[in-house]
């Protein structure tokens, strides 16, 4: 679904390609970090982060850090504790999700909690949300710490309202676009625009973090309209709860428009307006982004 993921090197003399690695191994070892007196559990949360972490992925929010922080010409220490630190995030939110959703895979490998137990799952997220916290440590402007630590807060909070929102009972089919879009927002958007802000703020240009907001922002509402079309048919005849679907939204909204067609044209909306926005961020920091929100319209 993604376009090819560009290396990007800037004065900062790095590349995204040369610190996936050291995010890959910091990530790692916050996860597995015990001292001298921790219990050793063959079958905790430690063993269990192991297994989620193993299992790869395409580490979109750590390469959207690294590539936008290479152009901003800061360290590479830097961008990776900030890219370690959304990517922990991130899986956090994957494994809690997971359990909520009772999703029996990941990334073609077994739930953390189908192999561990509900309990150990939720602990292991926990875990990995925790390390986040560790991985920003890291950066080495201390004088920066408080504005970043305290937006990672706010943007985990709106991921953890976002998931609230999502999970909701219902009895019947969401019929408000809007709300919808707040609710994608709130649990993609957050953790999506994260990465880039906290990459303006630590290379001297915080003043630019609303635009990398609004730009991950409508990229989270498009990429999800995008999935949903994928999926309507599988949610629309689903047992149990009705499934918070952009086409299904539509539909249920009863407006005498054609859901697909209007679907498409809300997805194209969304990604053309995410793709503005990161074009205007400075150096070309947003290029990832403006590259992955082109791709995916050019897939509709």
């Amino acid at each position: 679904m993604y376009a090819r993921l560009p290396v990007s090197l800037a004065s900062s003399g790095w590349t995204v390609a040369d610190s996936l690695g050291a995010v890959e191994k910091l990530c790692f070892d916050l996860t597995q970090l015990q001292d001298d007196s921790s219990l050793r559990l063959p079958h905790g949360p430690a063993a269990a982060a192991f297994h989620h972490l193993n299992a790869g992925g395409r580490r979109v929010r750590a390469r959207l850090a690294l590539d936008a922080a290479c152009r901003l010409g800061m360290a590479a220490r830097d961008a990776v504790a900030i890219a370690a630190a959304c990517e922990l995030l991130h899986n956090a939110s994957l494994i809690h999700d997971d359990l909520q959703d009772r999703d029996p895979t990941r990334r073609g490998r077994d739930a953390v909690w189908k192999i561990f137990g509900d309990d150990v799952a939720i602990c292991t997220g926990d875990l990995l949300l925790s390390a986040a916290y560790a991985a920003i440590a890291g950066f080495s402007q201390s004088a920066l710490l408080p504005e970043m630590l305290r937006l990672v807060h706010l943007r985990t909070a709106a991921a953890v309202r976002g998931q609230c929102a999502d999970i909701l009972p219902r009895s019947r089919y969401l019929d408000d676009v809007d709300t919808y879009e707040r609710i994608v927002v709130g649990k993609s958007g957050a953790l999506l625009s994260l990465p880039l802000e906290l990459a303006m703020i630590g290379s001297g240009h915080r003043h630019w973090a609303a635009v990398a907001r609004e730009s991950a922002e409508h990229f989270a509402v498009g990429y999800q309209i995008v999935d949903d079309l994928e999926d309507r048919i599988k949610d629309a005849n689903a047992a149990g709860a009705p499934s918070i679907n952009a086409f299904l939204v539509i539909a249920a909204a009863n407006d005498g428009t054609d859901a697909t067609a209007r679907g498409i044209a809300l997805a194209r909306h969304h990604l053309s307006h995410a793709a503005r926005c990161a074009q205007r961020l400075p150096l070309g920091s947003g290029a990832l982004l403006s590259e992955l929100a082109d791709a995916l319209g050019s897939q509709l």
